[in-house]
C-alpha cells in the first residue's frame, strides 16, 4: 500500500470510528480488512497525529501563583494556558468566568468593563446567580468598536443573571469636556455611573501604555500625550491612567472620559485580566493602584512580572 493511500485509509477509518461512532467490525467489513487491521490503523493514526483527542474538564482551573500574589499584594494570581484552538483572550475570559461563579451570590452587583478580552465572557458562562449588571465603561470610539457591542455584552450577561441592568451607552472617551458633561447629564448615563458606587465584584482588563500599546492613547491630543509621558503613565485600566508607583496620573483628558472612577474600583473586589503580554509594568502598576484583587494572566506574562519585581 502506498504512503498516500495508507494515510488516507487511516484518516477514513478514524473518522468513521471516532466521529461517526462505527464499530471496528463494521469498518472492517466495509473496507475488506480484519478488525485487527482496523485497530492497528486507529493506533497508528493516534501515534502519527492524524487523530488528536482532547479532554476538557469543565471544572478545571488555571494554576494558582501564591508567591506572585503575595509579592503584588493581591488576593490571588492565576496563570491560564489556552486550550487547543483557543486564543489567549478567550482563555483569560474563561478563567474570569470561573472566578465569577465563585465570587458572586444572589443579590450581588457586578460591574463589567468593556474590552476585546471581556467580550468572550458570555461564551464561557453557563449561567450566573441572580445579580445586577453595571456597565463600567463604553468602548473606544475607534474602528472595530461600537457602543452597541459594549451594550450587547452587559445585556448578554444580564439575560443570564436575570437582575437589573445599568447600560452605559457612551464611548469611553469623547472629543471635548462639553460633550462629556452633556452625556453625563443624561438620566441613563448618570444612573449607570452612580450604580458603580455599590459594586460587589468588578471585572476589568489591564492595558499597557505608550506608542502602539494603547488604542486610548491615540485619542489624546499631542499635548495630552506629552503630559502623560511626563506624568509617568505605564498602564490604563478602564480609562484610568496609572503610573509605575500606582498613582493616578493627570494628563488633562480626565474630563473627557466617561466611566468608572478610581475610588469605585478600589472599593470593590476586582477581577483583572491582563492580555498585554509585553507590558509587565502595567500589571504591577494596576496592582499598586488598588485595581486588582484577583489577577488572571498567561504563563509568559507571569514570568515577566516576576522578573520585573526582582
Amino acid at each position: 500500500m502506498s504512503q498516500k493511500s495508507d494515510i488516507q485509509l487511516m484518516a477514513e477509518v478514524s473518522a468513521e470510528h471516532f466521529l461517526k461512532g462505527r464499530s471496528k467490525v463494521e469498518i472492517a467489513a466495509d473496507h475488506g480488512i480484519s478488525r485487527f487491521q482496523v485497530a492497528r490503523l486507529l493506533e497508528r493514526a493516534r501515534h502519527e497525529g492524524i487523530v488528536q483527542i482532547r479532554v476538557v474538564n469543565p471544572l478545571d482551573t488555571g494554576e494558582d501563583q501564591v508567591a506572585l500574589a503575595s509579592r503584588l499584594g493581591i488576593s490571588s494570581a492565576t496563570v491560564v494556558t489556552p486550550r487547543t484552538g483557543e486564543t489567549l483572550r478567550s482563555a483569560l475570559a474563561r478563567q474570569a468566568a470561573q472566578l465569577l461563579q465563585q465570587k458572586l451570590h444572589d443579590g450581588a452587583r457586578l460591574g463589567v468593563a468593556w474590552s476585546r478580552t471581556l467580550m468572550h465572557l458570555p461564551d464561557h458562562l453557563q449561567g450566573l446567580p441572580r445579580v445586577d449588571i453595571v456597565q463600567l465603561v463604553g468602548p473606544l470610539s475607534a474602528p472595530g468598536t461600537s457602543a452597541s457591542a459594549s451594550s450587547g455584552l452587559v445585556h448578554a450577561l444580564g439575560s443570564m443573571a436575570g437582575g437589573q441592568v445599568w447600560p452605559l451607552p457612551t464611548p469611553l472617551i469623547v472629543d471635548s469636556d462639553e460633550v462629556a458633561a452633556s452625556l453625563r447629564a443624561m438620566a441613563e448615563v448618570r444612573a449607570a455611573l452612580e450604580a458603580a458606587d455599590d459594586l460587589d465584584v468588578a471585572v476589568v482588563s489591564v492595558g499597557g501604555w505608550g506608542e502602539g500599546a494603547s488604542t486610548l492613547r491615540a485619542r489624546f491630543s499631542p499635548q495630552e500625550q506629552q503630559d502623560a509621558v511626563e506624568a509617568g503613565v505605564v498602564a490604563e485600566c478602564s480609562g484610568i491612567l496609572v503610573t509605575a508607583n500606582g498613582d493616578i496620573a493627570r494628563s488633562g483628558m480626565e474630563n473627557r472620559v466617561i466611566g468608572v472612577r478610581a475610588e469605585q474600583l478600589r472599593s470593590t473586589r476586582v477581577i483583572a485580566l491582563a492580555p498585554a503580554q509585553e507590558h509587565p509594568e502595567a500589571v504591577i502598576a494596576a496592582a499598586r493602584a488598588g485595581f486588582v484583587d484577583d489577577l488572571v494572566l498567561s504563563e509568559d506574562l507571569e514570568l515577566r512580572v516576576s522578573a520585573a519585581l526582582d
